[in-house]
């Protein structure tokens, strides 16, 4: 699974990026080196959210020769993309992975690339799903992450459809 810098800037300003490691315990949480630069780019500029992030020790991942050169090609048509989102697109389709993003032309091109992703209502639900959160818990993230990343969550009735019944 690899992780675009929105999700975890979310979950890092809210100080939750260790639900990550519980949701997806049996799974390799990877990043992008250009994901990493972006974050470090962050911190430089005093963004202390990113320790939480880094503090979760992601595997960070460098394009090979081929994913480069066709990161390349690709780039100089697709310039409504970030190189964190690119990358990492290229990479799930190469590794067959899922990507986790938030950003809506990022899954548009990984629906044109065939390949899976899940964004913030997707992992708000699988943390429900799984009891990892509760329904109060993961209400009160959505609105920590919508005050402190200035994001607005949709489709929140997804995150809770079907309840789950905790015995």
């Amino acid at each position: 699974m690899i992780f675009d810098t929105d999700i975890l800037s979310m979950l890092g300003k809210t100080g939750r990026a260790g639900l990550l490691k519980k949701l997806f315990p049996n799974s390799d949480l990877i990043i992008t080196f250009e994901v990493y630069n972006e974050l470090l780019m962050a911190k430089e500029a005093g963004y202390d959210f990113v320790d939480d992030i880094i503090k979760q020790r992601f595997s960070v991942i460098y394009l090979d020769p081929d994913l480069i050169q066709e990161y390349e090609k690709i780039k100089k048509k697709l310039s409504n993309l970030h190189s964190g989102e690119l990358t990492s697109i290229l990479l799930c389709k190469k590794e067959g992975m899922d990507f986790v993003t938030n950003d809506k032309k990022a899954k548009m091109f990984c629906k044109k690339m065939g390949v899976e992703w899940l964004d913030i209502v997707d992992i708000l639900r699988l943390c429900y799903l799984k009891c990892i959160l509760g329904r109060k818990e993961i209400e009160t993230l959505i609105i920590d992450i919508e005050e402190q990343d200035r994001a607005r969550i949709t489709r929140t009735e997804e995150i809770f459809k079907d309840e789950v019944l905790i015995e």
